[in-house]
Formats: C-alpha cells, sequence, structure tokens
C-alpha cells in the first residue's frame, strides 16, 4: 500500500503553505463510522503544507499504518483503498476511496468468572449482557471498553485485587473469524473495615444514625453512594466525603474515611411564580438547619397570591431513621377568598414522615384546626377541629422530568370526633392516581382522583375539609373551584363527594416541546347526585429545567363556560 507515496513528492516540495492553510482529507466509501475513525486516525489537517522529499516516504509509511490500524479497530482486516493527491490554492488534498471488505466477526466467546466473584450478580449480570456474542461484528474499541467497565464493577464490587488472568482476540484473516478469550479472577472479596467519620456539629449518636454502613458487610460502592447521597441531602454538611481506603487494605478489609464538613446554617429563599388557578404568586423562605447538636431544624414560609396566603412555621426533629424518618411540629395561618368563598384558617399540629423505600412514604398526622368560613353575604360559621391523618403514596417512573412510562398513588384518610373536642364528626377517604404509558412516539396520561366524606351535618364542615372541582389539575375548561353543589345564591359551597378523570395524548414536536390534547371529565357533589362536567382542549408542553410547564386551551362542554386557559407547573406524576 506503500507504493506510489513517493512518486508524488514533487507536489509537496512545490506547495507553499499560507500561516492558515493545512492539508484536507477527502473520504469515500464504507461506513460513516469508518470514515470518521480512519480521519481521527489519519490526523492529516495536522500535517505540514510543506514536506521535504525525506519526509513524504515516512509520512505514506505512517498514514498506510494508521488506515490499517483504524479499520482493524472496527473488524475490517482487509481494508483497500485507492489514494489520490491533488494540489490545492494554499496546501495539499488526499483523498481516499475505501473498499472495506467484510467485516470479521466472532466465531468463538469465551468470557469466565473465578474466584469468590464468579456469581456475583453484578459481574454474572454484565457478562451475560455483552455485545461480545458469537456472530457479533469484531469491534476493538467495545472489547476494551468491556475489559474496562469489567474491571471496574469487580472494584465496585470489593474485589480490589481482581485481575485478568487472560485477555485475547485471535484473528483469522483468511477466514474473516475471530476468537475471543477472556478470563477474570476476581480473588477474595474484601468487607468493611473500621469506619471513621471527621464532623464538628452534630451529637455522633445522630451521626451514627446516619451511618448504615457496619463493619464486616460486603463492600459495595454504591453503598457508599447512597450513604453520601442522604447525607448530603441532610442539609447540614456542605461538603460531603464517603471514601474507602484503598491503600489500608488489611485482613480482606477496606476501612471507610467520612468527612463531613458543616454548611451554611441560615438559608434564604424567594420564589415567584404564576398560574391560573390562584394567578401570581410570591414565595418566602427561611430555615435555620441545625439550631442544636441533636440536628433539630427551624423552617417559616410565606406564601402568597391573590387568592390563597399562608404563614407556616416548622420544627422538625430528626428520629430514629433520620434520612427516612423526621418529626415535624408546625403551627400556621392560611387566608382564602375564592368564588365568593372565604375561609381564615389557623391550624397547629405535628406530622411524621417515614419512607419505607425510596418510591413510598408514609405520613401520620394530628392537628388542631379553627377556621371561620363564610359563603356570599351570609353569616360567618366557626369550626373547631381535632383531626387525625394517615396517608400514604407510591410512585415510580422512567424519568423524573418527562416520563415514557409511571405511576402514582396517593391514598389519605382523617376525621373528627364531637367527643374529641371537635365542632363536628366526620369521616374522609380521598385518593388520586396517575398513570403514564408509552403510546407510538408519544404518552398517554391518564389521572383520576375521587373522595368520600361522612359527616352528620354538612353545614358545619369548613370549607377546608369540603371537595370542590375545576381547575388546572382538576376539570379544564372551568375556573378553579367551581364545580359542585350550590346554595340557594347559586355560590359553589362543594361537596361531601368528588369524581373527577382525565385521560391525555401528548406528542414531541421539538427538542424539550411536546403537543398534547386532553378530555377531563368530573365534579364534586354530594350523596346520591352526580352530574360531571366536561372539558376538551390542546396544548403545549415545555420540559424546562425547574419541570413541565404547561400551556392549555380548554372549552367548557357543560354549562355557560366558554374557552379558558390553563397554565401550570409541576411534575407529571
Amino acid at each position: 500500500m506503500s507504493q506510489g507515496w513517493t512518486k508524488l513528492w514533487w507536489l509537496f516540495a512545490l506547495l507553499a503553505a499560507r500561516a492558515t492553510a493545512a492539508p484536507e482529507l477527502v473520504l469515500s466509501g464504507g461506513s460513516d463510522q469508518l470514515r470518521d475513525n480512519i480521519r481521527a486516525y489519519l490526523n492529516v489537517e495536522s500535517q505540514s503544507c510543506r514536506l521535504a522529499r525525506w519526509h513524504v516516504r515516512a509520512l505514506g509509511e505512517e498514514l498506510d499504518r494508521r488506515m490499517t490500524e483504524a479499520a482493524q479497530a472496527l473488524g475490517y482486516y482487509q481494508l483497500e483503498a485507492e489514494k489520490t493527491f491533488d494540489r490545492t490554492e494554499d496546501c495539499w488534498r488526499l483523498s481516499l476511496a475505501l473498499t472495506p471488505g467484510p467485516v470479521v466477526t466472532y466465531e468463538q466467546v469465551e468470557i469466565l468468572l473465578e474466584g469468590e466473584g464468579q456469581n456475583n450478580s453484578a459481574l454474572t449480570k454484565l457478562v451475560n449482557d455483552t455485545r461480545l456474542k458469537p456472530g457479533a461484528p469484531l469491534n476493538h474499541g467495545t472489547y476494551e471498553s468491556f475489559k474496562t467497565r469489567l474491571l471496574q464493577t469487580a472494584s465496585a464490587q470489593g474485589f480490589f485485587d481482581a485481575k485478568l488472568v487472560r485477555s485475547e482476540v485471535l484473528v483469522s484473516q483468511e477466514q474473516n473469524s475471530a476468537r475471543l478469550h477472556l478470563i477474570l479472577d476476581t480473588r477474595a472479596r474484601y468487607r468493611v473495615g473500621e469506619i471513621t467519620v471527621n464532623h464538628d456539629i452534630l451529637r455522633d449518636s445522630l451521626i451514627d444514625r446516619y451511618i448504615t454502613l457496619e463493619r464486616g458487610q460486603e463492600y459495595r460502592s454504591e453503598d457508599l453512594v447512597k450513604l453520601r447521597s442522604e447525607l448530603q441531602a441532610s442539609n447540614y454538611f456542605g461538603s460531603v466525603s464517603v471514601k474507602p481506603q484503598l491503600n489500608a487494605l488489611e485482613n480482606g478489609e477496606v476501612p471507610i474515611h467520612i468527612e463531613l464538613l458543616k454548611g451554611p446554617k441560615h438559608s434564604y429563599s424567594v420564589g415567584v411564580g404564576y398560574a391560573s388557578d390562584i394567578g401570581p404568586r410570591i414565595l418566602l423562605g427561611y430555615e435555620n438547619r441545625y439550631i442544636n447538636s441533636r440536628g433539630h431544624s427551624l423552617d417559616a414560609t410565606v406564601n402568597a397570591s391573590e387568592v390563597i396566603t399562608t404563614y407556616q412555621v416548622g420544627y422538625s426533629i430528626p428520629m430514629a431513621r433520620p434520612a427516612y424518618e423526621v418529626l415535624r411540629l408546625y403551627t400556621g395561618f392560611s387566608q382564602e377568598d375564592i368564588n365568593d368563598s372565604v375561609s381564615n384558617r389557623l391550624a397547629t399540629g405535628l406530622n411524621y414522615s417515614s419512607w419505607e423505600t425510596s418510591q413510598w412514604l408514609n405520613n401520620f398526622g394530628l392537628s388542631y384546626e379553627e377556621e371561620e368560613y363564610k359563603f356570599g353575604d351570609a353569616p360567618s360559621n366557626t369550626s373547631e377541629l381535632i383531626i387525625p391523618v394517615y396517608s400514604t403514596s407510591y410512585s415510580s417512573s422512567t424519568d423524573v422530568q418527562y416520563p415514557r412510562r409511571g405511576w402514582n398513588i396517593m391514598l389519605r384518610v382523617k376525621g373528627a370526633s364531637d367527643a374529641l373536642v371537635s365542632s363536628t364528626d366526620f369521616a374522609q377517604v380521598y385518593s388520586r392516581v396517575k398513570f403514564i404509558l408509552p403510546l407510538g412516539d408519544g404518552r398517554l396520561l391518564f389521572r383520576a382522583e375521587g373522595g368520600v366524606t361522612e359527616v352528620d351535618d354538612f353545614s358545619k364542615l369548613p370549607i377546608s375539609q369540603r371537595f370542590f372541582a375545576g381547575g388546572d389539575a382538576s376539570v379544564r375548561g372551568y375556573d378553579y373551584k367551581t364545580l359542585g353543589p350550590v346554595n340557594d345564591d347559586g355560590i359553589v359551597i362543594g361537596g361531601s363527594r368528588l369524581l373527577t378523570g382525565s385521560v391525555e395524548y401528548d406528542h414531541r414536536i421539538y427538542g424539550d416541546f411536546s403537543l398534547a390534547t386532553f378530555y377531563d371529565e368530573g365534579t364534586a357533589f354530594n350523596k346520591g347526585y352526580l352530574d360531571p362536567y366536561r372539558g376538551v382542549g390542546v396544548g403545549v408542553r415545555w420540559i424546562s429545567p425547574v419541570g413541565p410547564v404547561r400551556a392549555d386551551i380548554a372549552k367548557a362542554l357543560d354549562g355557560d363556560e366558554g374557552w379558558r386557559v390553563h397554565l401550570s407547573v409541576g411534575p407529571d406524576l
């Protein structure tokens, strides 16, 4: 392949390069991958435009060698190339017409695990899922990448002494086939050794409750990553390091050192937003992240909009599993003025939250609530309730920002009894379900919610405990909380029952934008009477850095409502 390079030396001698000129490489034939690889290997653009006679032969031989390596790296061992040199105005051009020939395929693939890790699930999964199979095309990059991942996985599973005792690919150019032999000896698995922690703001007893690692357990790097994430999420620390001390391996154990540097004690936040249900809003927040060495924290928030304003102060206490369990004491006041209904509510209580898994959350609460409420010009009513509440939710999705498949289920049960100070008896069950399923290149989104309240005297049930429908996240095409039973003055007063549903299809059209069409139906109602409202429409979705942004235009199919624009921000599930 080197013959012919020197015959063109005079072309190089005649080239006088400009300061910004560079040689050109023109490739034809073969696949895009092959051409890209040859271009990267040859790196013709870095060559000089002026070459001496002695350099021509060396350059030709070097380019031949690189082209062969580039082709063989992708499994092409029978490459032929027709070379053409042209003089350009400023430099020179090399054109290569490629005839790659057939790609080498694997005739035999032998990948074996030896040692204590021969049945390790992470390693066996990697081996079983590899693309290195009989009949697959030979690609040295894929092979080298697999070896690297195999050793990395072994190390991540605690096999720090793992070695490749055999690693070879035997190529038969005559038969255009290859045989791969790869044997990993994992040797012994290390266990977690002494755990040392350096910190200065919290009690050792609290730090110990965060650390779920135990000396003697089998080492897995994912356990260290999980611990680091939990410590970082606590908001106590500005920097968290959880590292194995690989230079101190001894007696089959790896010491773990945890370095915790305190973060800012005080945190302030300011936010603004808009939703068509409540209009523009502003959010102010403050947090004292560690009031004491026991890790207690204090937070205060103000969330103000045109129709709803809330003020709340909370005091949080980490429990037995501080990364997953917290007890929060709170007191707050809320004002709501919507559709001729007014509510002023003072609530004080406690809430115990427990993450059973990363997807399953349980909440247990008890609150004392005083609420003054009225409809239109009617006299005000006052309620006094002690409300125990339990809620549970479970969520699963393929992606947080734009899940193609996922679901979320939430159930809440609460009530009150006049035997325990409350001004009325009631028991309430509420549930919400969301599903997302792929449909072609788009998605189907299903949403449903339902609630039932049993109460002795509905007139004594405050607004905050009644059901309403309509709005951005309910039945679109209707204003926020405008669907439900009305009083003699035509004012919506809410119902003891709730049932709504929605089906939506969206399809990405460009980048992070998609179009949607939907149908919603439902209402709030009282026992024995259900007359649902319907709405249809179209919308645009933008997957923004802060979450999905939705802009919908919906038409009410019942009542006197016309078209309505809905704007909202928040996750799909």
